[in-house]
């Protein structure tokens, strides 16, 4: 989630009120990582001193904790650093849930391009043709443009909140409905006309969501659970609705609400209906992992559709964006894909290698609100995908 208007630039995500079994592979972090080995003496293949040190960083810049999981061929390395919360001496949990914020758009996505492939959606359709009278302009803006950010529509969480995170917590327990949010988008004119430029909104697969919906007959959030996560064995997800509690294993999620030098305030129960299909899936770091290899596998698309997904394009905010995909570059480790969610109180980073040699996804327990923090994160994301890897 993106909130641009926000004074810390921040993004979001919810959590849902179902009993939760802890993981299998919960435990609390020790000065030890937890190693899950695909054959007996072959643990993954990372330098576990480049791990601890990458996450390590990001508390050192102010984020309470951080979990990681990271999986390559040989297995799994589960490790964090810092504090599940602030007030008890209560250790984080690898295998902990959080929310994962705008991660739950590369799953909308991949129902969308689903019913694509099942011929029931028209990917350069008009918006219109589906949800009639609902979008301004929407006789020019595709289903692709929604997926890519290229519609030119306004984004609603610019304007939700005049008063920036104070009025975000004062109204955490408030309900918000599709119809709602897309309306607040109507009330601003457009960034552009549709395929003109690319901008981040949130309104776009607020839009999807309901396109899911029209198309199925079924909530979207059904609709992705019968799709992805049963199919995936994703035990641990889920769709939070708008429910206001995380069920199972979590750290406490918390937010500068005056800025990045103010004190922390914990906002780890809240309801975050106001991003619907843009960013309410609360996850653990093995069920992101498991999804993104699975998706890049080819597992969840015909090829040609996974191909479009990964066709990226710059927004301008400088990033590369795909359809419902993020894409990155570097030397250290070639091309991934994945996303970045920002819940209320969570930031998620999750993303796999074009090869799929390499997993990686870290949950902090906080917005990384600041330039050092977000540096942290990011060099993180570097280190984890390329430390240690065998040829």
């Amino acid at each position: 989630m993106r909130l641009p208007a926000l004074a810390t630039g921040a993004l979001v995500s919810v959590a849902l009120a179902v009993p939760l079994a802890a993981p299998a592979f919960a435990a609390p972090v020790t000065n030890a990582p937890i190693v899950a080995s695909a054959t007996p003496h072959e643990p993954c293949s990372l330098d576990i001193s480049a791990m601890q040190k990458a996450l390590d960083a990001i508390t050192a810049a102010g984020a309470p904790g951080v979990i990681a999981e990271v999986r390559d061929a040989h297995g799994g390395v589960w490790n964090g650093s810092g504090k599940a919360d602030l007030e008890r001496p209560q250790k984080l949990r690898t295998g902990g849930l959080f929310r994962a914020g705008s991660v739950t758009k590369t799953f909308t996505a991949t129902t969308v391009l689903q019913l694509v492939a099942e011929k029931k959606v028209s990917l350069d359709a008009p918006i219109k043709r589906y949800l009639p009278g609902l979008v301004p302009n929407g006789k020019n803006i595709t289903v692709r443009q929604l997926l890519s950010h290229r519609s030119g529509l306004a984004n609603y969480t610019d304007t939700l909140w005049p008063g920036g995170f104070r009025d975000m917590y004062a109204s955490r327990f408030k309900s918000w409905t599709p119809q709602q949010l897309v309306a607040e988008s109507a009330a601003h004119a457009p960034y552009f006309a549709p395929g003109a430029n690319g901008h981040y909104s949130n309104t776009n697969f607020v839009l999807l969501g309901m396109l899911i919906e029209k198309v199925t007959g079924n909530n979207a959030d059904r609709e992705m659970t019968e799709r992805i996560l049963k199919p995936l064995g994703l035990h641990h997800s889920y769709f939070s609705g708008d429910t206001t509690r995380i069920h199972g294993p979590h750290a406490r999620g918390y937010m500068h609400l005056d800025g990045p030098d103010s004190a922390y305030t914990d906002f780890t129960d809240t309801n975050l209906s106001w991003s619907s299909t843009a960013g309410t899936l609360v996850s653990t770091t093995h069920d992101l992992n498991s999804f993104f290899k699975a998706l890049i596998s080819g597992k969840l698309l015909p090829a040609h559709l996974l191909d479009q997904m990964k066709a990226t394009k710059s927004l301008d905010d400088g990033s590369l964006y795909g359809l419902g995909l993020s894409r990155k570059d570097d030397p250290a480790y070639g091309t991934a894909y994945g996303h970045i969610g920002a819940a209320t109180a969570f930031n998620t980073y999750s993303f796999t290698t074009a090869d799929k040699s390499r997993q990686v996804t870290f949950s902090i327990n906080t917005l990384a609100d600041n330039v050092k923090m977000r540096d942290a994160a990011n060099d993180a994301l570097t280190a984890l995908l390329s430390a240690g890897r065998k040829a």
